[in-house]
């Protein structure tokens, strides 16, 4: 996902979106209104109509193919496959999943998390904590961030990472999250693929 900012500091993806989606709606809106002798706030877009981000803002996250950094996983297959999911079971977005990848998964309630987990004001914006995946070993590890909040694990304190079995229930706040690996000893991606561990 390339997330931009434009010039008006709100977020949204670029690649569903040419312009942001926000602003335009804004716009729409001041539009009806310049009759009344509103002013409309100026924007400053590209040849293309995407807005431009403030100044020295670094538009995406990505670097160029030869220098970014990508996980192993994804190295060997060529996707990012999901690996595993955590499901809301108690919280503001019960019922909802949140698919986790072959890497370590950020999880907040920042759009710029991996694990994106919204209306709950007890979750950190950003590293609330972190769910880590390595195919080497094919196990998951939950992690504690560096901040105040705490994590439960199946109703324990978690000061220190400890690894992850299936249905296992990480508590933040006023958010349950249930744990369900796909991959495991009976499925990884690197067999269905034919790719082995020791193949470069």
């Amino acid at each position: 996902m390339a997330t931009v900012e434009c010039g008006k500091g709100h977020l949204y993806n670029s690649d569903i979106y040419h312009t942001c989606p926000y602003c335009v709606s804004a716009r729409s809106s001041a539009n009806n209104a310049v009759d009344f002798g509103q002013k409309t706030p100026a924007r400053s877009v590209t040849d293309e109509g995407k807005t431009l981000p403030p100044r020295g803002y670094q538009t995406e996250r990505r670097t160029t193919a030869e220098n970014k950094t990508v996980g192993v996983m994804k190295e060997k297959l060529g996707i990012d496959a999901v690996v595993g999911w955590l499901v809301c079971i108690e919280g503001a977005e019960k019922g909802r999943d949140y698919p986790l990848r072959g890497h370590i998964n950020t999880i907040g309630r920042s759009e710029k998390m991996d694990v994106c987990i919204r209306g709950d004001n007890t979750i950190s914006q950003e590293n609330h904590a972190r769910l880590s995946f390595s195919e080497k070993n094919n196990d998951f590890y939950l992690l504690p961030a560096e901040n105040h909040n705490l994590i439960y694990l199946n109703g324990e304190e978690l000061l220190m990472p400890k690894q992850l079995k299936a249905y296992d229930v990480v508590d933040f706040g006023e958010t349950k999250l249930l744990f369900l690996p796909l991959c495991t000893e009976r499925f990884t991606w690197l067999e269905i693929s034919g790719k082995k561990e020791d193949e470069t």
